[in-house]
């Protein structure tokens, strides 16, 4: 058979054949005295390169070994030209950008006015080797040689996440970060400078983004923040504390009392006993709260706001226990006067001689209520009986007794409602009910966020139903039932007309014009969604869920990129979906890489002449 091998290879060099066994031992011959190579002779190196360059002028790679051959003999200058044709004959082979890259940020470090050719060379051989170390620490030196706090932030950043135990990486971060104001940056390099044996600066730096996450009201970051300082410093009460106020404030009843016992353990404190009642309020264990509210009560106590906040959560634990009789003692015998809760502690004192079925006592309350403290919305409703309703001669009536319980009970269901007692919160409105025939739209919507509360969402439908009736223009009512019905996937056009009209009524409500863009979206209305929803984004930047809704649009839309960013900064707060989000924002950024990895996928190899493979050590440094 005849041996076609020659004849093929010398096609593929673009030469006689009768050439070609010479080309391919020239090859060998200068690779071997190149010094990466092993040889010490590339001067001769270059000189065979160029003598087989006349011979296959198409060679994109013997273009690339003489240019790294001139490289070696301290000629960047005179070794870019032979660079720059490997990669024009081989655009899309990364070895030649990567080396044309590297060779110009060496000429940069010599000329400061070449910087820029360098960092174009560099961004194009990240691209084609995202994974290369060393071409993202070059991009980020040279973008600080050009003063591109952007680009040189985005080089170091990507360097740390490819090695993370390179602090140098996230110190430079940190800096550009900062120069730029940029958070997502300045919390990355912070989080990764106190993974592992921080630095006590790096330890200040990071509680100092930790109290701007909760100015900001990051509080899911905030929390993140906090854990993290409190694992690298042992004995700091604070810090537990402070992941306590966090988790109080989203909710997170149980973990927030685990975190409190750990502040306790290193120094008890009234504040802490404080919070720690707040918190078994609310998981309803008022018996507790109040052993614990009892000992701070009877004491002066700093500061201040305990000592207006503890008598006022000692007398709701006691009212919701029902004892209205320890309740009137601590009011009228122990609590010490005092402006900013006055007020507060008089409507407790009526709704302690309701609940007690002392009449007299409680209009007498009630009344003095209404005579003082007129802003106070219990004094506020109770303005509005009619007159004789107030007066002791007509108050032997059955009548004028019962919309005196009715306030208690209304009263009642509020403080369950305060702490998402919904099924006491109900309880109380329906024994409210059988007391008057006539409803109130206020009541209502307490009744229907109790319904939903239980997960009971066709009575809470009908509830709003019967409030629409009675103030059809309700902007609340309208919203609250308009978004029920979508979250039911139900008569979505109704729904939308009704957020349409709250949304005019309201029209600087970020909730009610999130509804809309929400309403607008399920309509297949994506366009008019995504304008919407970036207006909510603006009045309420803080709202986690107004950012997931405009994060569902986006992708609709397939601008995943923003997407993203909208579903990685909803993460910066705590909410009820988040884990979920957590866990979808991961697939899309898994999707992301593979559609960018597809773009940028192309054939890599020189293979034109063959030559033993190069030695690869310094790609890895």
């Amino acid at each position: 058979m005849l041996d076609v091998r020659p004849l093929l290879l010398a096609l593929l060099l673009g030469a006689a054949p009768a050439s070609a066994e010479d080309v391919r031992a020239l090859m060998l011959q200068a690779r071997a005295l190149q010094l990466r190579g092993g040889g010490e002779d590339p001067t001769a190196a270059a000189a065979l390169y160029r003598r087989v360059i006349v011979q296959v002028p198409g060679s994109a790679e013997a273009h690339l070994r003489l240019s790294e051959a001139l490289q070696e003999l301290q000629d960047a200058d005179g070794a870019v030209a032979p660079a720059r044709q490997a990669v024009a004959l081989a655009p899309q082979n990364a070895e030649a950008q990567a080396h044309l890259a590297l060779l110009q940020y060496q000429r940069a470090q010599k000329n400061a006015a070449l910087a820029p050719e360098a960092a174009k060379e560099l961004r194009l051989a990240t691209k084609r080797l995202p994974q290369d170390p060393e071409l993202w620490a070059r991009l980020g030196e040279v973008s600080e040689q050009m003063k591109d706090n952007e680009g040189a932030l985005k080089a170091w950043l990507r360097l740390g996440r490819m090695r993370p135990g390179f602090l140098p990486a996230w110190e430079r971060s940190l800096i550009h970060a900062r120069a730029l104001q940029n958070y997502e940056g300045k919390r990355e390099a912070l989080l990764a400078l106190n993974a592992r044996n921080p630095e006590d600066r790096h330890l200040r730096q990071l509680e100092e983004l930790a109290r701007e996450q909760i100015k900001a009201g990051y509080l899911a970051h905030a929390e993140e923040s906090f854990l993290l300082l409190a694992s690298r410093v042992h004995d700091e009460p604070g810090l537990w504390e402070n992941v306590s106020l966090i988790r109080l404030q989203t909710a997170r009843w149980p973990e927030a009392l685990d975190s409190l016992a750990k502040a306790e353990a290193m120094k008890p404190s009234p504040t802490l006993t404080f919070h720690t009642a707040r918190a078994l309020m609310n998981l309803g264990r008022f018996e507790e709260a109040e052993r614990r509210l009892r000992a701070i009560v009877a004491q002066e106590v700093e500061p201040q706001w305990i000592m207006d906040g503890a008598p006022m959560l000692y007398s709701e634990a006691l009212l919701l226990q029902g004892k209205g009789k320890a309740l009137l003692a601590f009011l009228l015998k122990e609590r010490q006067p005092h402006p900013r809760t006055d007020g507060e502690a008089q409507v407790f004192k009526t709704q302690a001689f309701i609940s007690l079925n002392d009449w007299k006592s409680g209009l007498g309350a009630l009344k003095e209520g209404i005579a003082k403290y007129p802003k106070i919305p219990f004094f506020q409703q109770a303005a509005k009986l009619p007159p004789k309703y107030l007066e002791y001669a007509f108050f032997s009536r059955k009548e004028a007794r019962a919309t005196l319980e009715q306030l208690h009970l209304e009263g009642m269901a509020a403080l369950w409602q305060e702490f998402q007692r919904w099924d006491k919160c109900l309880e109380a409105l329906e024994r409210a009910r059988k007391l008057s025939p006539v409803r109130r739209v206020d009541m209502l919507i307490m009744e229907s966020q109790a319904y939903d509360g239980l997960d009971r969402h066709a009575e809470s439908l009908a509830v709003l139903r019967e409030a629409q009736a009675l103030e059809p223009a309700n902007p609340l009512v309208q919203n609250n039932l308009g978004y029920l019905l979508l979250e039911q996937d139900r008569d979505l056009e109704e729904a939308a007309a009704l957020i349409e009209a709250s949304a005019k009524a309201t029209p600087d409500n970020g909730n009610v014009v999130d509804s809309l863009g929400w309403a607008q979206f399920k309509l297949g209305r994506i366009a008019e969604a995504e304008a919407t929803l970036r207006k909510a984004v603006e009045l309420n930047p803080f709202s986690p869920e107004v950012r997931k809704h405009l994060g569902e649009v986006l992708v609709k839309q397939g601008k995943l990129a923003e997407a993203a960013e909208q579903w990685d900064r909803a993460m910066a707060f705590v909410f009820p979906e988040r884990p979920a989000l957590e866990k979808r924002l991961g697939e899309l950024r898994i999707r992301i890489a593979k559609e960018q990895a597809a773009k940028t996928e192309a054939p890599a190899s020189l293979a034109v002449v063959p030559t033993t493979k190069p030695d690869d050590d310094e790609d890895d440094q």
